[in-house]
Formats: structure tokens, C-alpha cells, sequence
């Protein structure tokens, strides 16, 4: 044995396995089974919270691991890497003859091989140029013809570019994965949220982190529409300005599934809330007898005649529909406590272990989230996704035909046409 075929053999071996279908399906499955832990498992919670939902020895386990932030892990990132070294040597190993075949037009040569269907004669008195010439069109459609060696070729051909179709769709594949990697670790991500005539010059990119906007959005209004009393939510919307150096530079609506792009950023209109701008007064009913409650948030208040203390957690606008509502913890002094929501519109839900409250006034803003993103990938995607469309085409609607008569009067004086 040589010295060359020494090393030649594990060459091809690695190269056969980078070009393998089975190396794909291996790497395919590796990422499925990190994109389910990445599903089940929370992503990027801190400790505490991975200790408590699966206790010390898989909390630690886990956040040690990697899997709390798999996305960003080798066990990720090692099998996208291999994914794609397996594309490109794919792309690499056949694109080049795919190419040649599809440039390559069938040729009176080429079409002296093709295999034979059948063979048909006419007399030596019979120009058979015009029935071919008229059966080919209605057929198969236009085609050419050539002469060679004494011989009338007829040629048509259709597909020929088929064999570029799967490396479009690889070549596609990359661009949708390069840019999925660029926006990943490259891009920006965050949230602002916004009340009614607020300005905002950063965004939260974390529960800690903040990032500039480099100018200053403003929160002109915001409006929330319902289909009906009781029902999901129509409509909410954001009336942005936004400013450069307290000069209003452009104005725009944000609404769900209608986003905004100023300043190399988009916004989206994620969700909103209420907030309480005031205390919330309540009426306190007993048989006939009746006391009013002022509660400020968050703030435990005793209420008369000891029967316990009463806590509003928070305020909602429209509380599915219903109108504005207070989530209340009542405590009573003997009992379990209990969390109920008493709305302004329907006194007949505050009802609690014998007392009634009633809402008399919920001082309450609107508050908008948007959402923040700035993602340089999103074109290399966008373009993966366009290229998919032709290679898709190719490879599955446009099969390889390729058709030819050969014409040659014998030597007898007949036509004959195979």
C-alpha cells in the first residue's frame, strides 16, 4: 500500500460522512431533542427559581449544564455548526456538476443515445416534414432541429435546470440559518413600557440591563377596543412621536401585528396594563349598615368592627370587558383568606363570607409595552425564504424531459424516424 492511499482513505471516509443524508438526520434529531428542553425547560431565569422547580440536584444540574440557556449553549450551537459544515460540503460536492448538467443543452449527439420508443416509416413519395413538424408542436410544444451526418434531428427538452432545484434549497437553508445566528447574537431585544404622555429614551433588554435609543419616544395616547362585554380585546393601540432632541421627528400608530420602525428599531405593540394613580374607594356593606374604604395599593387597611383586613392587589381598566375591576385579598380574622375581583360596572360580584363591597371609584391609567428589536439578520432570512420558493419549483414541479426524432432516408428511398 502507498503512502498516498494512506492518507487518501480517511479523506474520503470524512468526506463521504460530511456528505452523508445520515450525518443530517443524526444532527436534525440532536437539535429537535435540544429545542424540547429548551421548550419544557424556562430560559434564562435566575438559579433560585430552577432550585425551587426541580430542587437542588437538577436545578444545579441544569443551570450547570447549559440547558437554561440552551439556545446559547454548545449543546445548540456544536450540532447547528456540524449542520452546516454537512450543507456546504454538500453544496460543495455536487453544485458544480448540477451546474455543468443544466447549462449542458441536449445535443443531435447527445440525443443519437437516448433510448428508442418506437420507429415509424413513410413512403419515398411523402415529405414527413410537415406531419412531424405539425404533430411535435401540438405535442410537446416548440423544440429545434438540427442536421447531422445526412440525419434531421427534432430536439426538445424541459427541466433541464432541475438539478439546481436542492441546491437552492440548501443554499437557501444557510442564509435562514446565517440569519437566525446574526440576529441571535448581533441583534437587540428588549421592552418599554410606556404611560399615557410618557417619554422613554432607554429600553429594558433584561430585568437589570438597560440599552439607549439614542432619541425619545412619546406615548401619545393608547386605546383598547373590545368586541362586546365579556369578549377578547379588538384592538390596542400606541400613538407614538417620536423626538431627537425634544423636536418631534416623526409620528406613527403602533398596533398588534402592525409595527413601527424608526431609528434602525421596530416596535411592536406587546401587551398593556393599568396602573392605579390613586386610591381605591370601596363601600363596605354589613345588613343595613355601610362603611366606606379608602385602599391604597399594596397597602393592608383594617376594616371595621374587626372583621379582618383587606389588601387591593391591583387595578384592571376593563377586566374582560366587564369595565374597570380591583383584585381584592380579603382576610378575615377567622377563615382562610380569599382573592376575589370586585368590579365598578357589576356590584353583584363583591360578595365575600357575609359582607358585600362595592366599588365606588378606581382612579386608573393605561399603560403601554412595546416591544424593541433591531434585528440585522431578519434580510438574510427574508432572502433564505425567497430563494426557497425556486429551488422548491425546480426540484419538484419542473421533471427532466428530453425528447428526439431522428429522421433518415434509407436506403430504399423511405423515410424512417426512430
Amino acid at each position: 500500500m502507498s503512502a498516498t492511499r494512506i492518507h487518501a482513505k480517511p479523506k474520503s471516509r470524512l468526506w463521504k460522512t460530511l456528505t452523508s443524508i445520515r450525518l443530517t438526520v443524526f444532527v436534525l434529531l440532536i437539535l429537535a431533542a435540544v429545542a424540547v428542553i429548551g421548550t419544557v425547560v424556562p430560559q434564562g431565569q435566575p438559579l433560585n427559581l430552577y432550585l425551587k422547580l426541580y430542587g437542588q440536584g437538577w436545578g444545579e444540574l441544569l443551570w450547570g449544564g447549559g440547558f437554561t440557556h440552551v439556545y446559547f449553549s454548545p449543546w445548540f450551537l456544536m450540532p447547528l455548526g456540524l449542520l452546516t459544515l454537512n450543507v456546504c460540503a454538500c453544496i460543495v460536492h455536487g453544485l458544480p456538476q448540477a451546474v455543468k448538467r443544466s447549462f449542458r443543452q441536449l445535443s443531435g449527439e447527445a440525443a443519437l443515445s437516448l433510448p428508442e420508443r418506437g420507429r415509424v416509416t413513410w413512403p419515398a413519395d411523402v415529405d414527413p416534414h410537415a406531419a412531424i413538424t405539425t404533430v411535435w408542436r401540438r405535442e410537446l410544444g416548440p423544440g429545434r432541429r438540427e442536421t447531422l451526418g445526412g440525419q434531421e434531428i427534432y430536439l426538445k427538452e424541459q427541466g433541464r435546470f432541475r438539478p439546481l432545484g436542492p441546491y437552492l434549497i440548501h443554499i437557501a437553508l444557510l442564509l435562514i440559518l446565517a440569519g437566525g445566528v446574526i440576529g441571535k447574537f448581533w441583534g437587540v431585544e428588549g421592552q418599554v413600557a410606556l404611560d399615557q404622555g410618557g417619554v422613554a429614551s432607554t429600553f429594558h433588554t433584561g430585568p437589570k440591563t438597560t440599552k439607549p435609543l439614542h432619541f425619545q419616544v412619546r406615548l401619545d395616547k393608547f386605546q383598547v377596543a373590545y368586541y362586546g362585554p365579556g369578549s377578547m380585546p379588538k384592538e390596542f393601540r400606541s400613538d407614538l412621536t417620536f423626538l431627537k432632541n425634544g423636536q418631534q421627528v416623526s409620528r406613527a400608530t403602533c398596533r398588534v401585528n402592525e409595527p413601527v420602525n424608526f431609528g434602525g428599531l421596530t416596535f411592536y405593540q406587546a401587551s398593556y396594563g393599568s396602573e392605579a394613580t390613586g386610591p381605591v374607594i370601596l363601600k363596605m356593606l354589613q345588613g343595613k349598615q355601610s362603611e366606606d374604604l379608602e385602599l391604597p395599593l399594596w397597602r393592608p387597611v383594617e376594616l371595621p368592627g374587626g372583621w379582618g383586613k383587606m389588601i387591593a392587589m391591583r387595578v384592571d381598566g376593563n377586566f374582560q370587558g366587564y369595565g374597570p375591576a380591583v383584585l381584592l385579598a380579603y382576610k378575615p380574622s377567622q377563615g382562610k383568606p380569599q382573592v376575589f375581583w370586585a368590579l365598578k360596572n357589576h356590584p353583584e360580584f363583591g360578595e365575600q363570607a357575609g359582607l358585600r363591597f362595592l366599588v365606588e371609584s378606581i382612579p386608573f391609567a393605561y399603560y403601554s409595552v412595546l416591544q424593541v428589536r433591531r434585528d440585522p439578520g431578519v434580510w438574510w432570512v427574508y432572502t433564505g425564504f425567497l430563494m426557497f420558493l425556486p429551488g422548491l419549483y425546480l426540484a419538484f414541479f419542473r421533471p427532466t424531459e428530453r425528447w428526439a426524432l431522428v429522421l433518415t432516408k434509407t436506403a430504399q428511398g423511405k423515410w424512417e424516424a426512430r
